[in-house]
């Protein structure tokens, strides 16, 4: 089973590794092996120590990043580990594996050893750069092994493939967190009630309450506490005509005026962006939110979706206030409820 990359006007297979005997086995029918433990945003990276100076501003730029809460987190964190301590971290959910094959070192060699011969073949002449493992060696894990021929061609490769490879590694990321969100609890009645009064369907977690329900207005607010954080949803007249930042953004601020008390945005931390959601084209509102009358703060993204159907826009508004709290983490389960809408 292939997946296809180009690199320079070629086509790069990524074969789908069975994991092979040294280290990566094959997953038995009866599945035994534990599942992968630890905080799901941090990412462990096995490299030669020469190598990984080479090239770790380049990974750390890509997958750790920032992100305004409104103070400045990283999107994921990345920690060198030598391969000597392989055993104590091979149960951490994202493990990434960077080498060469022009270089000796434990992990080169390591990578030498453990890939397939027409993975290796593959790499030498350019064809074939990185791919990703599903579970290498506990369930619910996330595995990415980068390898080139040489240093140079590594860092030519990633840098023209980073963006692609950063995307893949979200997909697998948040299905993960998804899975794991609901079958920690799902609020089935709950999801039923809002089927049943509003228009629309969406997943609740659990321990969310429902704060605020206003069918005649289309409008429902969840939240749940410890830290703050909610989904509100609501329903308006309106067309593509409407999708500018400002405009949008006075929409929102109506509604957190009425419902939150008075947030409002914060325009020059606030942008606008295009994207699809379950196919659909979808605008998303990313940025700071602010309530001046009780000082506090903190970061939003809001969905909009146009319904042409009825000539309406669907807005789904998920927030976070936490002082005490990194925010990127609830940020991230709060896009994937927002993506069951």
């Amino acid at each position: 089973m292939f997946k296809k990359y180009s690199i320079a006007g070629t086509i790069v297979l990524a074969v789908l590794l069975a994991i092979s005997a040294a280290g990566l086995l094959s997953v038995p029918a009866c599945d035994v092996r534990p599942t992968s433990m630890g905080y799901p945003y941090r990412i462990f990276v096995f490299a030669d120590s020469d190598l990984w100076k080479d090239v770790r501003q380049a990974v750390r730029d890509k997958f750790e990043g920032e992100v305004l809460t409104p103070g400045s987190e990283k999107k994921f964190r990345i920690t060198y580990v030598p391969l000597e301590k392989l055993s104590a971290f091979k149960e951490r959910m994202n493990l990434f594996f960077i080498g060469v094959l022009d270089e000796k070192g434990p992990v080169n060699d390591y990578l030498k050893k453990v890939l397939p011969d027409n993975f290796k073949e593959g790499v030498r002449q350019n064809r074939y750069f990185y791919v990703y493992q599903k579970d290498p060696f506990a369930r619910q894990q996330v595995g990415l092994f980068m390898l080139a021929r040489d240093r140079q061609t590594l860092k030519s490769n990633f840098k023209k493939l980073q963006d692609q490879i950063y995307r893949e590694f979200l997909k697998r990321y948040f299905a993960r967190l998804k899975k794991d969100m609901f079958d920690r609890g799902e609020q089935k009645k709950l999801e039923k009630y809002i089927e049943d009064h509003y228009d629309f369907t969406i997943r609740v977690q659990h321990d969310y309450v429902i704060a605020i329900q206003d069918v005649p207005n289309n409008y429902l607010w969840l939240r749940r506490f410890d830290p703050d954080r909610w989904v509100s949803i609501w329903k308006i007249k309106g067309d593509s005509s409407m999708m500018h930042f400002d405009r949008l953004a006075d929409i929102r601020d109506r509604y957190t005026k009425k419902y939150y008390e008075g947030d409002y945005v914060i325009r020059e931390d606030s942008y606008l962006t295009l994207g699809k959601m379950h196919g659909q084209k979808t605008y998303r509102m990313v940025g700071i939110w602010r309530n001046d009358s009780v000082m506090i703060g903190g970061p939003f993204r809001t969905y909009i979706i146009h319904h042409p159907a009825d000539s309406s826009l669907y807005f789904v508004d998920i927030a976070v206030m936490g002082p005490r709290y990194k925010k990127k983490p609830y940020l991230d389960q709060l896009e994937v409820i927002a993506h069951t809408f």
